[in-house]
């Protein structure tokens, strides 16, 4: 695969001209988007004939104390490219991020996402408020989709420190940001993991339901669609589960996150796959 990733190109820009430095007219300021349009005016993705891999599922859902993220391991190519994944990353302490799409570009539109909000913040001396952060990432994704060949929709959950909630930002292919109000889905196993959200979402959910809910809204899809994967009990690879609260970015523990889809799929087992029973 010929291509040259963002982080790689900034790295040689800085290692070839040292700081950077800018007169009045094109100084880019706070924005790291300006910086990378000055850097690397140009794609830097050139040439890409072959078929690359495609990450999906990842659900995100609000409970009282702020939002839980689950998302599937495995990336596709016509075939199953890779089983292990990791599709949620901590943009900031107080906010997680996930990506859905060609799965390279889209692990590396995280580290850039990283750096843009790290940018910011040395460059002002003050935070970016959550909201911020969600609008922040905008123009980020057009520049990728519109000089670039690949597509990648992130989503954005995290917790809004001023209004002590848990918040939930979606996008589309061009940039466009919406906040949703309860939970969101990314990737090929919407219809499956948002008709699970649908029927068991309640308002003030406690943090255990909210994660056993999203589990099993990623069990489904994993059941339902061949491109996002499922707990693997013979690898023993399963799908990330973080929280954000205020006590900020927490990913749960292997033997935990284990342990709760091996109940669900006990609980599949019993019934002998029929749909039947609590949904919760």
């Amino acid at each position: 695969m010929r291509t040259s990733s963002f982080a790689a190109t900034c790295k040689r820009v800085v290692n070839r001209v040292g700081l950077p430095l800018f007169d009045s007219g094109t100084d880019p300021g706070p924005s790291f988007i300006a910086f990378l349009n000055e850097a690397t005016p140009d794609s830097v993705f050139r040439g890409v004939a072959e078929e690359l891999a495609h990450a999906t599922t990842v659900v995100s859902l609000r409970f009282a104390d702020g939002v839980v993220m689950v998302g599937d391991r495995q990336a596709t190519a016509g075939y199953i490219a890779e089983r292990d994944v990791r599709k949620i990353a901590a943009a900031d302490r107080y906010c997680a991020l996930a990506i859905s799409g060609t799965a390279a570009t889209g692990l590396e539109f995280i580290r850039i996402a990283q750096l843009s909000f790290e940018h910011y913040e040395k460059m002002t001396g003050r935070l970016l408020s959550l909201e911020g952060k969600a609008n922040y990432l905008s123009p980020l994704i057009y520049r990728t989709t519109t000089t670039t060949p690949f597509v990648v929709v992130p989503m954005l959950a995290g917790y809004d420190t001023a209004r002590k909630q848990g918040r939930i930002f979606r996008y589309d292919r061009i940039g466009g940001c919406y906040e949703q109000p309860n939970f969101d889905v990314i990737g090929s196993g919407t219809p499956f993991a948002e008709s699970t959200l649908r029927l068991g979402f309640r308002e003030g959910m406690t943090k255990d339901e909210a994660i056993n809910l999203a589990a099993l809204a990623v069990y489904e899809a994993g059941d339902n669609d061949p491109s996002t994967g499922g707990p693997d009990f013979v690898r023993n690879i399963f799908p990330m589960i973080v929280t954000v609260t205020e006590d900020g970015f927490e990913e749960l523990a292997f033997e935990e996150t284990s342990e709760r889809f091996r109940i669900i799929n006990q609980r599949r087992t019993a019934s002998g796959g029929r749909a039947e029973g609590d949904l919760r």
